[in-house]
């Protein structure tokens, strides 16, 4: 087998996309793709440990959702490739299931959630990072490229790719398409910059790529100097794990 690896960055910086990656190369006949959360139920932890083999490649993204017991039964699989099954009621004994050589991928943005035995395990660490702004112009004009969009200029790429905080997923899936919809909406075979301030304008998303919620977030603070999260929870009536999981990260 190969790894095991651990992919570790913010969303949207291309964790999934190596994986498939690496999957591809090793021409594993067969990959399992599931969740750290997912894997907390027993059975769907057990299923796809006995039921993968030596071709198999099992992706686990948002692995900081696995429990301690989960990571523990994981962290076992990988470096004896045994799984040992609880008894039942109809015997005391438990029971030893070997498991095959397969290939094991973990993905997550709280890497200092996971274990330290199971984290240490990992042969290959990949840590991924915000992209220069040089880099998402790259990444933009290869995909309008590739579908064959045309923009009026290569400040059309630039504007797209300086607003998407750095991350892959918003510069394509969000600006690019968004921009390439509004064209569409007025009949335009060409991305034009009247088309790219309209999408923005839309999407209420300022030139340094914050949205409406994160200059909230910065206003209170600019406002108020050091404050909770409690605080900030109640002035922009939001739950205090959505401003940590949602609002928070790329801000800090």
């Amino acid at each position: 087998s190969f790894g095991p690896v651990l992919l570790s960055g913010p969303s949207g910086t291309g964790k999934t996309m190596a994986a498939n990656a690496i999957h591809a190369e090793l021409a594993n006949l067969r990959l399992v793709e599931t969740n750290g959360e997912t894997l907390n139920n027993k059975l769907e932890l057990f299923s796809i440990l006995i039921n993968a083999d030596a071709d198999t490649t099992i992706f686990i993204d948002e692995a900081q959702g696995m429990k301690a017991r989960t990571q523990h039964i994981l962290l076992t699989a990988i470096s004896e490739r045994n799984l040992y099954v609880p008894a039942g009621l109809a015997t005391m004994c438990r029971h030893t299931i070997r498991l095959a050589n397969f290939t094991l991928i973990l993905a997550t943005t709280h890497e200092y959630l996971l274990q330290d035995a199971l984290r240490n395990r990992m042969r290959i660490y990949c840590r991924f990072d915000y992209y220069s702004a040089d880099d998402l112009l790259e990444i933009v004009r290869q995909r309008a490229n590739a579908l064959n969009w045309e923009y009026e200029s290569e400040d059309v790429l630039q504007i797209i790719a300086q607003r998407a905080k750095g991350t892959p997923r918003l510069a394509l899936n969000q600006n690019l398409q968004m921009c390439w919809y509004v064209a569409r909406s007025h009949d335009h075979d060409v991305i034009t910059l009247e088309d790219v301030r309209k999408a923005f304008y839309h999407m209420q998303i300022d030139e340094l790529g914050l949205d409406q919620l994160e200059r909230s977030y910065l206003k209170i603070l600019l406002e108020s100097g050091r404050s909770s999260l409690g605080v900030l929870s109640s002035k922009l009536s939001l739950p205090a794990l959505t401003i940590q999981r949602v609002v928070e990260p790329y801000l800090l």
